[in-house]
């Protein structure tokens, strides 16, 4: 009989060493990953975060900059799979909150990162890791008074619809600029993606090509805005954008941009993945329910 509780034991414990060798199972969500810098730094800092820690990376993406009914079906995968816990990139600051429910009600932590969603469901998360983009898009607006010396037209490309860090960049830049004899007279939705952007502009350009100034809430749609001024002839435009991407740097060093609010993705990634696992091992306990990462603005003087 001793023999045999002996043997149960060994068996018990092999079994855990079992589980235990496998790790954890984390979940990330996001929007693409393709033609989006910012976002492509950010997947490998949640990835590389994961299994560093010897746990297992599952990666989902959308595909799209606005796919956002993808996204909240991805991350119902996820749940129904039985991930250990999500990391979440919103699209859309009110359509993920049902999915984040479910993830909730299945005992699933969640950290959102890069972009959040809606005040009043901070329950649904342990915390919101990102860029300050009010603050950002503040300093830029800020920026744009200075080298327009208080006088002139600026207009706004702005990210997608429903996306709240584009939207607190854009309402930032608004908050910078009060105040200043800027007159923002034209803001239009780039999607995040250069054709759009191109678009948007051109239209803006059309209805008053009297501008002086342009903030782009990424340095994704930067091609396609200063395309569509070569196309109207506009030079001497001020145009100040947000990420701090390298290719956002390369048109600072060329003089084609002047500057561009920088984030910090592999923070973001790195902290978002080390809050989850203090939450799923029950340490969560007091965390903030933001926290900032952090910006600063680079231009011709530190782009390097």
């Amino acid at each position: 009989m001793k023999k045999l509780m002996s043997l149960v034991l060994v068996v018990m414990l092999l079994m855990l060493c079992a589980a235990s060798a496998e790790g954890l199972t984390i979940g990330y969500s996001t929007k693409t990953i393709t033609n989006d810098a910012f976002q492509l730094s950010l997947y490998n800092a949640v990835k590389d975060a994961v299994e560093a820690n010897g746990d297992t990376f599952v990666g989902v993406l959308a595909e799209s900059q606005t796919a956002v009914a993808t996204q909240v079906n991805q991350i119902e995968d996820l749940i129904n799979q039985g991930v250990d816990g999500l990391v979440i990139n919103p699209m859309d600051s009110n359509a993920c909150i049902q999915v984040l429910e479910k993830a909730k009600e299945a005992g699933i932590p969640v950290v959102l990162v890069d972009q959040g969603i809606e005040a009043g469901h901070e329950d649904l998360y342990i915390t919101f890791i990102s860029t300050d983009n009010l603050a950002g898009g503040k300093s830029a607006g800020e920026r744009m008074a200075q080298e327009l010396g208080g006088k002139g037209n600026v207009i706004i490309v702005r990210g997608a619809n429903g996306s709240q860090a584009g939207d607190d960049r854009a309402d930032g830049f608004k908050q910078g600029i009060e105040g200043t004899g800027l007159e923002l007279i034209n803001e239009q939705p780039g999607d995040w993606v250069v054709d759009k952007a191109m678009q948007v502009t051109e239209n803006m350009i059309q209805a008053n090509a009297d501008i002086q100034g342009i903030f782009c809430c990424s340095d994704n749609m930067l091609p396609g805005i200063l395309q569509a001024l070569q196309n109207n002839d506009l030079e001497d435009v001020v145009i100040i954008s947000f990420d701090g991407s390298d290719a956002g740097i390369e048109m600072i060093k060329a003089g084609t941009v002047l500057g561009t609010v920088a984030q910090f993705p592999d923070k973001i990634g790195a902290w978002g993945v080390e809050y989850l696992l203090k939450g799923i091992a029950g340490e969560a306990e007091g965390v903030d329910s933001f926290i900032d990462a952090g910006t600063m603005i680079i231009d011709a003087s530190n782009a390097g």
